[in-house]
């Protein structure tokens, strides 16, 4: 995982949409995402497939409603991570202290986490630790899968 630049690069041109409805986008943020959970950066192989995965609003469309429709307000989530996630969002004065989600649609991973021998992740920042707790990364089914990826070698 690179520390140069964003984890996920989205398309520079959002995608256009006549329908007022948001998964009209589901192809397309797939896309950019690559297939994988912007949180907890399972593949759709690993994770069931993509009927597994959803639309997760990062910032969530119960506090920011005018951004329902925001092509890059959407991210690519498997669906634990977007239940996990929901309609949470740090209030300001915890943001102001650096307290929110990571969005590796603009920072690397090394920026924040470190992926350590064991399988678990290790918040470098405020907003790593943050992260991990709030979405549970660290539970065991993604130890175990990464640990297994490490030893196949396919991460």
């Amino acid at each position: 995982m690179d520390a140069a630049g964003p984890h996920f690069v989205r398309r520079l041109s959002a995608p256009k949409s006549r329908k007022q409805d948001y998964r009209v986008f589901r192809e397309p943020v797939r896309e950019d995402f690559r297939q994988t959970c912007a949180y907890c950066l399972l593949s759709e192989v690993w994770a069931a497939g993509p009927e597994n995965f959803e639309l997760d609003h990062f910032r969530p469309k119960a506090v920011f409603p005018q951004l329902t429709m925001s092509y890059y307000n959407l991210y690519w989530a498997c669906h634990v991570c977007n239940q996990m996630k929901r309609d949470v969002w740090p209030g300001r004065e915890a943001r102001e202290k650096g307290i929110e989600f990571v969005d590796l649609c603009s920072s690397s991973f090394a920026e924040h986490f470190v992926a350590q021998k064991n399988g678990k992740w290790r918040g470098k920042t405020l907003a790593a630790r943050y992260t991990i707790d709030a979405l549970r990364l660290n539970r065991p089914h993604l130890v175990e899968l990464r640990l297994l990826l490490r030893d196949l070698e396919l991460a």
